[in-house]
Protein backbone atom coordinates (compact mmCIF):
# COMPACT_ATOMS: atom_id res chain seq x y z
CA UNK A 1 0.00 0.00 0.00
CA UNK A 2 1.49 3.21 -1.24
CA UNK A 3 1.90 6.40 1.59
CA UNK A 4 -0.34 8.48 0.01
CA UNK A 5 -3.11 5.41 0.19
CA UNK A 6 -2.34 5.00 4.34
CA UNK A 7 -2.27 8.59 4.69
CA UNK A 8 -5.83 8.35 3.04
CA UNK A 9 -6.96 5.72 5.08
CA UNK A 10 -5.76 7.04 8.38
CA UNK A 11 -8.27 10.38 7.69
CA UNK A 12 -11.19 8.33 6.73
CA UNK A 13 -10.99 6.61 9.92
CA UNK A 14 -10.28 10.08 11.83
CA UNK A 15 -13.34 10.98 10.07
CA UNK A 16 -15.31 8.25 11.12
CA UNK A 17 -14.18 8.27 14.81
CA UNK A 18 -14.87 11.45 15.52
CA UNK A 19 -18.57 11.19 13.96
CA UNK A 20 -18.63 8.52 16.14
CA UNK A 21 -18.06 10.58 18.69
CA UNK A 22 -19.97 13.29 17.56
CA UNK A 23 -22.69 11.12 17.79
CA UNK A 24 -21.93 10.14 21.66
CA UNK A 25 -21.82 13.62 22.80
CA UNK A 26 -25.02 14.57 20.82
CA UNK A 27 -26.73 11.07 22.26
CA UNK A 28 -24.86 11.65 25.73
CA UNK A 29 -27.00 15.34 26.02
CA UNK A 30 -30.15 14.03 25.00
CA UNK A 31 -29.61 11.35 27.30
CA UNK A 32 -28.71 14.00 29.78
CA UNK A 33 -32.11 15.77 29.34
CA UNK A 34 -33.85 12.79 28.77
CA UNK A 35 -32.74 11.35 32.61
CA UNK A 36 -33.34 14.21 34.41
CA UNK A 37 -35.37 14.17 37.44
CA UNK A 38 -38.29 16.86 37.59
CA UNK A 39 -40.44 15.80 40.41
CA UNK A 40 -40.10 18.28 43.36
CA UNK A 41 -42.77 16.62 45.76
CA UNK A 42 -42.42 19.49 48.69
CA UNK A 43 -43.69 22.24 47.38
CA UNK A 44 -47.53 20.01 46.16
CA UNK A 45 -49.52 21.63 48.98
CA UNK A 46 -52.17 18.53 48.25
CA UNK A 47 -51.06 15.56 50.62
CA UNK A 48 -52.58 13.30 48.53
CA UNK A 49 -50.66 14.77 45.44
CA UNK A 50 -47.38 14.98 47.66
CA UNK A 51 -47.60 11.44 49.04
CA UNK A 52 -48.26 10.33 45.83
CA UNK A 53 -45.04 12.35 43.91
CA UNK A 54 -42.97 10.47 46.76
CA UNK A 55 -43.99 7.18 46.66
CA UNK A 56 -43.07 7.71 42.42
CA UNK A 57 -39.81 8.31 43.19
CA UNK A 58 -39.22 5.82 46.43
CA UNK A 59 -41.11 3.03 43.96
CA UNK A 60 -39.06 3.50 41.07
CA UNK A 61 -36.16 1.88 40.12
CA UNK A 62 -35.37 4.36 37.95
CA UNK A 63 -35.62 7.26 39.68
CA UNK A 64 -33.08 5.88 42.55
CA UNK A 65 -30.42 4.24 40.21
CA UNK A 66 -27.87 6.72 39.45
CA UNK A 67 -27.20 8.98 36.34
CA UNK A 68 -25.15 6.87 34.42
CA UNK A 69 -27.34 3.84 35.19
CA UNK A 70 -30.35 5.75 34.02
CA UNK A 71 -28.79 6.73 30.83
CA UNK A 72 -27.64 3.75 30.19
CA UNK A 73 -31.57 2.61 31.01
CA UNK A 74 -32.69 5.16 28.38
CA UNK A 75 -30.49 3.80 25.83
CA UNK A 76 -31.70 0.47 26.31
CA UNK A 77 -34.86 1.33 25.53
CA UNK A 78 -33.92 3.60 22.85
CA UNK A 79 -32.08 0.87 20.93
CA UNK A 80 -34.29 -2.07 21.81
CA UNK A 81 -37.48 -0.40 21.62
CA UNK A 82 -40.67 -1.34 24.17
CA UNK A 83 -41.76 -4.76 23.66
CA UNK A 84 -42.69 -6.43 27.18
CA UNK A 85 -44.08 -5.32 30.59
CA UNK A 86 -40.80 -4.30 32.16
CA UNK A 87 -39.97 -1.96 29.07
CA UNK A 88 -43.25 -0.17 28.94
CA UNK A 89 -43.00 -0.23 32.72
CA UNK A 90 -39.35 1.88 32.32
CA UNK A 91 -40.52 4.00 29.91
CA UNK A 92 -43.70 5.25 32.35
CA UNK A 93 -40.92 5.54 35.40
CA UNK A 94 -38.97 7.66 32.76
CA UNK A 95 -42.34 9.92 32.26
CA UNK A 96 -43.31 10.20 35.49
CA UNK A 97 -39.71 11.29 36.59
CA UNK A 98 -39.76 13.89 34.44
CA UNK A 99 -42.97 15.47 35.07
CA UNK A 100 -44.65 14.31 32.26
CA UNK A 101 -47.93 11.62 33.95
CA UNK A 102 -50.59 11.54 31.15
CA UNK A 103 -47.46 9.60 29.22
CA UNK A 104 -46.68 7.48 31.99
CA UNK A 105 -50.02 6.35 32.91
CA UNK A 106 -50.55 5.57 29.35
CA UNK A 107 -47.23 3.41 29.57
CA UNK A 108 -48.21 1.87 32.76
CA UNK A 109 -51.56 0.61 31.40
CA UNK A 110 -49.51 -0.75 28.59
CA UNK A 111 -47.14 -2.62 31.70
CA UNK A 112 -50.04 -3.64 33.21
CA UNK A 113 -51.85 -5.13 30.01
CA UNK A 114 -48.66 -7.21 29.00
CA UNK A 115 -47.45 -8.36 32.61
CA UNK A 116 -47.53 -12.04 33.15
CA UNK A 117 -45.99 -12.30 36.39
CA UNK A 118 -46.95 -12.61 40.29
CA UNK A 119 -48.89 -10.76 42.49
CA UNK A 120 -46.39 -8.61 44.45
CA UNK A 121 -45.46 -7.46 40.96
CA UNK A 122 -48.84 -6.51 39.69
CA UNK A 123 -49.74 -4.49 42.58
CA UNK A 124 -46.75 -2.51 42.35
CA UNK A 125 -48.11 -1.52 39.18
CA UNK A 126 -51.26 -1.45 40.21
CA UNK A 127 -50.22 1.33 42.74
CA UNK A 128 -48.08 3.21 40.53
CA UNK A 129 -50.74 3.77 38.22
CA UNK A 130 -52.86 4.87 41.16
CA UNK A 131 -49.96 7.75 41.83
CA UNK A 132 -50.50 8.75 38.64
CA UNK A 133 -54.23 9.35 38.40
CA UNK A 134 -53.13 11.38 42.05
CA UNK A 135 -50.82 13.18 40.10
CA UNK A 136 -53.38 14.33 37.92
CA UNK A 137 -55.94 14.59 40.23
CA UNK A 138 -58.51 12.04 38.66
CA UNK A 139 -59.38 10.83 42.04
CA UNK A 140 -62.11 8.65 41.45
CA UNK A 141 -60.08 6.74 39.46
CA UNK A 142 -56.99 6.78 41.86
CA UNK A 143 -59.27 5.10 43.90
CA UNK A 144 -59.73 1.82 41.72
CA UNK A 145 -56.58 1.40 41.50
CA UNK A 146 -55.31 2.06 44.45
CA UNK A 147 -57.98 -0.33 46.27
CA UNK A 148 -56.68 -2.95 43.89
CA UNK A 149 -53.02 -2.73 44.27
CA UNK A 150 -53.82 -3.06 48.73
CA UNK A 151 -55.11 -5.80 47.94
CA UNK A 152 -52.11 -7.49 46.36
CA UNK A 153 -49.17 -5.55 47.62
CA UNK A 154 -50.40 -3.81 50.82
CA UNK A 155 -48.35 -1.46 52.57
CA UNK A 156 -48.17 1.46 54.99
CA UNK A 157 -47.26 4.49 52.65
CA UNK A 158 -50.14 3.04 49.94
CA UNK A 159 -52.46 3.42 52.84
CA UNK A 160 -51.83 6.75 53.87
CA UNK A 161 -52.07 7.73 50.12
CA UNK A 162 -55.10 6.03 49.96
CA UNK A 163 -56.91 7.69 53.23
CA UNK A 164 -55.61 11.43 51.45
CA UNK A 165 -57.56 10.19 48.44
CA UNK A 166 -60.69 8.96 50.23
CA UNK A 167 -60.71 12.30 52.12
CA UNK A 168 -60.63 14.35 49.02
CA UNK A 169 -63.72 12.26 47.90
CA UNK A 170 -65.09 13.04 50.94
CA UNK A 171 -65.06 9.75 52.55
CA UNK A 172 -63.20 10.54 56.12
CA UNK A 173 -64.86 7.39 57.80
CA UNK A 174 -63.01 4.80 55.72
CA UNK A 175 -60.08 6.82 55.67
CA UNK A 176 -59.80 6.72 59.30
CA UNK A 177 -59.92 2.45 58.94
CA UNK A 178 -56.52 3.19 56.50
CA UNK A 179 -55.04 5.19 59.31
CA UNK A 180 -55.84 3.02 61.66
CA UNK A 181 -53.64 0.38 59.56
CA UNK A 182 -50.95 2.95 59.01
CA UNK A 183 -50.75 3.34 62.43
CA UNK A 184 -49.81 -0.25 62.91
CA UNK A 185 -47.52 -0.88 59.79
CA UNK A 186 -45.68 1.76 60.08
CA UNK A 187 -42.60 1.40 62.31
CA UNK A 188 -41.94 5.97 61.55
CA UNK A 189 -45.33 6.73 61.81
CA UNK A 190 -44.95 9.28 64.45
CA UNK A 191 -43.27 11.61 61.93
CA UNK A 192 -46.23 11.62 59.75
CA UNK A 193 -48.60 13.26 62.33
CA UNK A 194 -48.75 16.72 59.93
CA UNK A 195 -50.17 13.96 57.32
CA UNK A 196 -53.04 12.20 59.50
CA UNK A 197 -54.55 15.21 61.29
CA UNK A 198 -56.54 16.42 57.93
CA UNK A 199 -58.27 13.05 58.33
CA UNK A 200 -59.72 13.22 62.02
CA UNK A 201 -60.35 16.88 61.12
CA UNK A 202 -62.43 15.79 58.20
CA UNK A 203 -63.81 12.97 60.24
CA UNK A 204 -64.83 15.50 63.08
CA UNK A 205 -62.81 14.14 65.46
CA UNK A 206 -61.31 17.19 66.87
CA UNK A 207 -60.35 15.81 70.05
CA UNK A 208 -57.54 13.24 68.40
CA UNK A 209 -56.58 15.96 65.93
CA UNK A 210 -56.00 18.42 69.08
CA UNK A 211 -53.77 15.79 70.87
CA UNK A 212 -51.28 15.16 67.24
CA UNK A 213 -51.32 19.26 66.92
CA UNK A 214 -49.97 19.23 70.84
CA UNK A 215 -47.78 16.71 69.71
CA UNK A 216 -46.51 18.62 66.65
CA UNK A 217 -45.96 21.66 69.01
CA UNK A 218 -43.90 20.23 71.58
CA UNK A 219 -41.71 18.95 68.76
CA UNK A 220 -41.57 22.49 66.23
CA UNK A 221 -43.20 24.89 67.46
CA UNK A 222 -44.80 25.60 64.38
CA UNK A 223 -46.96 28.49 64.55
CA UNK A 224 -49.09 27.38 61.98
CA UNK A 225 -50.23 24.12 64.59
CA UNK A 226 -51.03 27.16 67.11
CA UNK A 227 -53.57 28.25 64.50
CA UNK A 228 -55.17 25.04 63.58
CA UNK A 229 -55.24 23.76 67.20
CA UNK A 230 -57.25 27.02 68.05
CA UNK A 231 -59.50 25.78 64.87
CA UNK A 232 -60.09 22.44 66.69
CA UNK A 233 -60.58 23.79 69.76
CA UNK A 234 -63.38 26.46 68.44
CA UNK A 235 -64.59 23.26 66.50
CA UNK A 236 -65.07 21.55 70.03
CA UNK A 237 -66.33 24.66 71.58
CA UNK A 238 -63.35 25.07 74.11
CA UNK A 239 -62.96 29.32 73.31
CA UNK A 240 -60.52 29.85 76.37
CA UNK A 241 -58.39 27.23 74.67
CA UNK A 242 -58.56 28.67 71.29
CA UNK A 243 -58.11 32.51 72.41
CA UNK A 244 -54.57 31.25 74.45
CA UNK A 245 -53.71 29.26 71.05
CA UNK A 246 -54.73 32.46 69.01
CA UNK A 247 -51.78 34.69 71.47
CA UNK A 248 -49.80 32.15 71.18
CA UNK A 249 -49.89 31.87 67.46
CA UNK A 250 -49.28 35.84 67.51
CA UNK A 251 -46.42 35.77 70.10
CA UNK A 252 -44.41 33.24 67.67
CA UNK A 253 -44.81 35.11 64.68
CA UNK A 254 -47.85 33.86 62.72
CA UNK A 255 -49.09 36.07 60.06
CA UNK A 256 -52.29 35.13 59.61
CA UNK A 257 -53.36 36.86 62.91
CA UNK A 258 -56.71 38.78 61.36
CA UNK A 259 -57.51 35.13 60.05
CA UNK A 260 -56.56 33.97 63.52
CA UNK A 261 -59.62 36.91 65.09
CA UNK A 262 -62.00 35.67 62.12
CA UNK A 263 -61.53 32.25 63.50
CA UNK A 264 -61.96 33.04 66.60
CA UNK A 265 -65.12 35.82 66.02
CA UNK A 266 -66.97 32.63 64.49
CA UNK A 267 -66.42 30.09 67.27
CA UNK A 268 -67.63 32.46 69.57
CA UNK A 269 -70.84 33.14 67.34
CA UNK A 270 -71.31 29.11 67.07
CA UNK A 271 -71.82 29.68 71.18
CA UNK A 272 -74.31 32.40 71.56
CA UNK A 273 -70.90 35.11 72.72
CA UNK A 274 -71.98 37.60 70.17
CA UNK A 275 -70.98 40.63 72.18
CA UNK A 276 -67.20 39.08 71.72
CA UNK A 277 -67.76 37.88 68.05
CA UNK A 278 -68.31 41.30 67.09
CA UNK A 279 -65.03 42.45 68.88
CA UNK A 280 -63.04 39.96 67.06
CA UNK A 281 -64.36 40.62 63.87
CA UNK A 282 -63.86 44.96 64.31
CA UNK A 283 -60.68 43.55 65.43
CA UNK A 284 -59.71 41.62 62.26
CA UNK A 285 -60.23 44.63 60.39
CA UNK A 286 -57.86 47.03 62.59
CA UNK A 287 -55.02 44.09 61.68
CA UNK A 288 -56.00 45.02 57.86
CA UNK A 289 -58.31 41.97 56.80
CA UNK A 290 -57.59 41.44 53.20
CA UNK A 291 -61.96 41.36 52.62
CA UNK A 292 -63.03 43.63 54.99
CA UNK A 293 -66.41 44.22 53.49
CA UNK A 294 -66.58 40.99 54.07
CA UNK A 295 -66.72 41.05 57.92
CA UNK A 296 -69.08 43.98 58.15
CA UNK A 297 -72.16 41.52 57.86
CA UNK A 298 -70.93 39.51 60.54
CA UNK A 299 -70.54 42.73 62.96
CA UNK A 300 -73.79 44.04 62.38
CA UNK A 301 -75.87 40.68 62.87
CA UNK A 302 -74.14 40.41 66.35
CA UNK A 303 -74.64 44.02 66.80
CA UNK A 304 -77.84 43.78 65.83
CA UNK A 305 -78.36 40.42 68.54
CA UNK A 306 -76.86 42.19 71.33
CA UNK A 307 -79.20 45.26 70.32
CA UNK A 308 -76.32 47.63 70.10
CA UNK A 309 -78.17 50.18 67.60
CA UNK A 310 -74.88 52.39 67.33
CA UNK A 311 -72.76 49.87 65.75
CA UNK A 312 -75.47 48.32 63.48
CA UNK A 313 -75.95 51.40 62.25
CA UNK A 314 -71.88 52.54 61.87
CA UNK A 315 -71.23 49.46 60.21
CA UNK A 316 -74.67 49.19 58.21
CA UNK A 317 -74.45 52.51 56.53
CA UNK A 318 -70.36 52.06 55.61
CA UNK A 319 -71.24 48.60 53.95
CA UNK A 320 -74.46 50.14 51.98
CA UNK A 321 -72.24 53.03 51.06
CA UNK A 322 -69.76 50.02 49.72
CA UNK A 323 -72.55 48.54 48.04
CA UNK A 324 -74.16 51.62 46.25
CA UNK A 325 -70.23 52.22 44.78
CA UNK A 326 -70.35 48.56 43.58
CA UNK A 327 -68.31 46.75 45.47
CA UNK A 328 -68.93 43.53 46.13
CA UNK A 329 -70.16 42.36 49.91
CA UNK A 330 -69.60 38.94 51.51
CA UNK A 331 -69.27 37.21 54.56
CA UNK A 332 -66.50 34.88 55.78
CA UNK A 333 -67.00 31.14 56.92
CA UNK A 334 -63.91 29.60 58.09
CA UNK A 335 -62.67 26.07 58.32
CA UNK A 336 -59.98 23.64 57.42
CA UNK A 337 -59.46 22.34 53.43
CA UNK A 338 -59.72 18.63 53.57
CA UNK A 339 -56.66 18.29 51.28
CA UNK A 340 -54.13 20.22 52.84
CA UNK A 341 -55.22 20.39 56.63
CA UNK A 342 -54.48 24.32 57.12
CA UNK A 343 -56.91 26.34 58.04
CA UNK A 344 -58.98 28.64 55.32
CA UNK A 345 -61.58 31.71 55.34
CA UNK A 346 -63.41 31.84 52.30
CA UNK A 347 -66.03 34.00 51.13
CA UNK A 348 -69.99 33.07 50.68
CA UNK A 349 -72.84 35.03 48.92
CA UNK A 350 -75.05 36.83 51.61
CA UNK A 351 -77.64 38.49 51.29
CA UNK A 352 -77.63 42.21 50.65
CA UNK A 353 -81.30 43.04 51.96
CA UNK A 354 -80.81 41.88 55.08
CA UNK A 355 -77.76 43.84 56.17
CA UNK A 356 -80.27 47.00 54.96
CA UNK A 357 -83.34 45.59 56.57
CA UNK A 358 -81.23 45.24 60.28
CA UNK A 359 -79.64 48.37 59.28
CA UNK A 360 -82.77 50.37 58.92
CA UNK A 361 -84.11 48.85 61.80
CA UNK A 362 -81.29 50.07 63.96
CA UNK A 363 -81.80 53.66 62.86
CA UNK A 364 -85.76 53.35 63.76
CA UNK A 365 -84.52 52.10 67.12
CA UNK A 366 -82.68 55.13 67.30
CA UNK A 367 -84.81 57.60 66.41
CA UNK A 368 -83.39 58.72 63.18
CA UNK A 369 -86.33 58.21 60.68
CA UNK A 370 -85.08 59.69 57.62
CA UNK A 371 -81.64 57.19 57.42
CA UNK A 372 -84.14 54.38 58.78
CA UNK A 373 -85.85 55.09 54.95
CA UNK A 374 -82.83 55.09 52.88
CA UNK A 375 -81.64 52.07 54.68
CA UNK A 376 -85.35 50.55 54.11
CA UNK A 377 -85.61 51.70 50.66
CA UNK A 378 -81.92 50.32 49.78
CA UNK A 379 -83.05 46.88 51.25
CA UNK A 380 -86.58 46.96 48.77
CA UNK A 381 -84.35 47.71 46.13
CA UNK A 382 -82.04 44.67 46.62
CA UNK A 383 -85.12 42.48 47.16
CA UNK A 384 -88.76 43.55 46.71
CA UNK A 385 -90.03 40.44 48.01
CA UNK A 386 -88.70 41.94 52.03
CA UNK A 387 -91.95 42.97 52.59
CA UNK A 388 -90.86 43.61 56.91
CA UNK A 389 -88.97 46.20 54.81
CA UNK A 390 -92.10 48.22 53.65
CA UNK A 391 -93.68 47.93 57.21
CA UNK A 392 -90.84 49.57 58.32
CA UNK A 393 -90.15 52.35 56.21
CA UNK A 394 -94.46 53.07 56.06
CA UNK A 395 -93.97 53.72 60.34
CA UNK A 396 -90.69 56.14 59.05
CA UNK A 397 -92.78 58.08 56.64
CA UNK A 398 -95.65 57.99 59.26
CA UNK A 399 -93.62 59.43 61.58
CA UNK A 400 -92.21 62.30 59.24
CA UNK A 401 -96.25 62.96 58.28
CA UNK A 402 -95.85 61.59 54.55
CA UNK A 403 -98.95 59.95 54.92
CA UNK A 404 -99.45 58.71 51.24
CA UNK A 405 -96.58 57.32 51.01
CA UNK A 406 -96.37 55.83 54.36
CA UNK A 407 -99.89 54.10 53.02
CA UNK A 408 -98.87 52.87 50.07
CA UNK A 409 -96.28 50.85 52.58
CA UNK A 410 -98.66 49.87 54.45
CA UNK A 411 -100.64 48.52 51.70
CA UNK A 412 -97.84 46.42 50.10
CA UNK A 413 -97.02 45.08 54.14
CA UNK A 414 -100.92 43.85 54.83
CA UNK A 415 -101.16 42.56 51.30
CA UNK A 416 -97.72 40.17 52.30
CA UNK A 417 -99.28 39.47 55.37
CA UNK A 418 -96.14 41.28 57.19
CA UNK A 419 -96.97 42.87 60.83
CA UNK A 420 -100.76 42.78 59.43
CA UNK A 421 -101.89 44.14 62.68
CA UNK A 422 -99.59 46.89 63.19
CA UNK A 423 -99.74 47.91 59.90
CA UNK A 424 -103.49 48.28 59.62
CA UNK A 425 -103.45 50.27 62.44
CA UNK A 426 -100.70 52.07 60.98
CA UNK A 427 -102.81 52.76 57.56
CA UNK A 428 -105.75 53.73 59.29
CA UNK A 429 -104.11 56.88 60.93
CA UNK A 430 -102.49 57.66 57.64
CA UNK A 431 -106.29 57.25 56.22
CA UNK A 432 -107.55 59.47 59.03
CA UNK A 433 -104.86 62.12 58.16
CA UNK A 434 -106.09 61.97 54.63
CA UNK A 435 -109.56 62.68 55.53
CA UNK A 436 -110.83 58.84 54.55
CA UNK A 437 -113.03 58.15 57.97
CA UNK A 438 -114.92 55.02 56.40
CA UNK A 439 -111.11 53.75 55.77
CA UNK A 440 -110.25 54.38 58.89
CA UNK A 441 -112.76 53.29 61.06
CA UNK A 442 -112.81 49.97 58.71
CA UNK A 443 -108.38 49.38 59.83
CA UNK A 444 -109.03 50.39 63.37
CA UNK A 445 -112.24 48.10 63.81
CA UNK A 446 -110.04 45.14 62.20
CA UNK A 447 -107.16 45.63 64.94
CA UNK A 448 -109.98 46.10 68.18
CA UNK A 449 -111.45 42.83 66.35
CA UNK A 450 -108.75 41.26 65.72
CA UNK A 451 -105.52 42.59 67.19
CA UNK A 452 -103.56 40.99 69.80
CA UNK A 453 -101.83 43.76 71.02
CA UNK A 454 -103.02 45.36 74.12
CA UNK A 455 -101.37 48.59 74.06
CA UNK A 456 -102.56 49.15 69.81
CA UNK A 457 -106.29 47.61 70.90
CA UNK A 458 -106.19 50.55 73.21
CA UNK A 459 -105.10 53.09 71.13
CA UNK A 460 -107.61 52.12 67.94
CA UNK A 461 -110.48 51.89 70.40
CA UNK A 462 -110.07 55.70 71.23
CA UNK A 463 -109.23 56.66 67.98
CA UNK A 464 -112.61 54.39 66.51
CA UNK A 465 -114.42 56.56 69.19
CA UNK A 466 -113.05 59.64 68.50
CA UNK A 467 -114.41 59.10 64.81
CA UNK A 468 -117.59 57.82 65.64
CA UNK A 469 -118.29 60.68 67.98
CA UNK A 470 -116.89 63.03 65.20
CA UNK A 471 -119.46 61.65 62.99
CA UNK A 472 -122.22 61.70 65.31
CA UNK A 473 -121.77 65.09 66.03
CA UNK A 474 -121.66 66.20 61.94
CA UNK A 475 -124.72 64.47 61.50
CA UNK A 476 -125.96 66.11 64.70
CA UNK A 477 -124.92 69.23 63.50
CA UNK A 478 -126.58 68.76 60.07
CA UNK A 479 -129.69 67.54 61.05
CA UNK A 480 -130.24 70.92 62.93
CA UNK A 481 -128.86 73.18 60.63
CA UNK A 482 -130.89 71.71 57.35
CA UNK A 483 -129.48 72.67 54.09
CA UNK A 484 -132.29 75.20 53.05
Amino acid sequence: MTERAEIGKRRILIRVTAGILAVIMIAGVLLYTRTEIKVDPEPIVNKAVRLAAKQLLSDSGYAQASRLERMGEVARGLFSGRKGSEDYDLAAQIAAARGEYAEAAELTGKAIDLYEGGDQKAGELYLRMGYLRIMQQEYGEALKWLDLGIELNDSAEARLTRAQVLVNLGNPERALEDVSVYLNKAPNAENNLADLINVYEAAGDYETAVRFYTRLISATGNPEYYLNRAYCYTSLGRMDSAENDRERYGETGGPEIANADVMLGIGHMRQEAYEKAGDRFILALEENYSDPQSLYYYIVLCAYITRNYERVCAYGDQLIDRMDRGEATGNATVGMEKTTGKLKVTLAETDPASLCLMTGAAHVQLGDYDQAAASLTTCLQQNGKATYANYLRGSCLLAAEKYEEAMADFDAAIAAGEETEKSRYGRGVCRMQLGDTKGAMEDFDWVVLHGTDEELFTEASGLLSQLLNEGNMTKEKTQEDPVP
